[in-house]
């Protein structure tokens, strides 16, 4: 006996005055892809069955992949910054903070690669993007920076006397942890030393401490 194909449910529409609950659906069906196959397996078509709505509807909400991959990068970089800040808040010492901080990022990284990879590792490729026009140079160039913001407020308040500012030390901490991270994430037979993650960590912080 044959089992008839499945078809996706009909989508019930939104009340009016809510085609922004439409455009979310889109950006939470686009990451859930994101994650599970990277982006070759995102399309206009494949969401929209997802989300249940024709093809055409999607362009209601975003022009094209550019798009929706730039509000898939927006919001990771959101939800990067929520758990960097979730992690370096508390009362305990500042080094503690910013140590949990630098744990916080690699683990993000490692909970997400797809969408790590669209962040930063060139799945999708802005420049390309901006080339094209289909993207601003502006909007690309904000992605990531409240989250870089949440780096430098950590090592501020790590500064002891003389105080210097913490921006270039939070860059170059980026620079390392997301170097480490990549390598991880494209290097994964590598035979990686079994402490070499808390090594990173520790040489980090104590970069910020100097």
């Amino acid at each position: 006996m044959t089992t008839p194909p499945t078809t996706p449910a009909r989508r019930v529409r939104n009340p009016r005055g809510a085609g922004a609950l439409l455009g979310d659906q889109i950006v939470t069906a686009a990451l859930t892809v994101v994650d599970e196959g990277g982006v070759g397996g995102l399309t206009l078509r494949g969401l929209a069955r997802i989300v249940g709505v024709s093809a055409p509807a999607i362009y209601a909400h975003f022009a094209d992949i550019d798009a929706i991959l730039l509000a898939v990068a927006r919001q990771a970089f959101a939800d990067l910054t929520e758990h960097l800040s979730a992690a370096g808040h508390g009362s305990a010492p500042p080094e503690t903070r910013l140590r949990a901080v630098c744990r916080a990022y690699l683990d993000y990284a490692q909970q997400h690669p797809g969408r790590y990879h669209v962040m930063f590792n060139g799945q999708w490729d802005a420049t390309a993007a901006i080339d094209r026009g289909a993207v601003e140079p502006r909007v690309v160039n904000e992605l990531g920076q409240d989250a870089l913001s949440v780096f430098v407020e950590a090592i501020r308040a790590c500064r002891r006397d003389p105080p210097r500012d913490p921006y270039p030390d939070a860059v170059i901490t980026w620079v390392f942890l997301h170097g480490y991270i990549h390598q991880r994430l494209v290097s994964r037979a590598f035979p990686w030393p079994p402490d070499i993650t808390q090594d990173v960590l520790e040489t980090v912080v104590g970069r910020c401490l100097r």
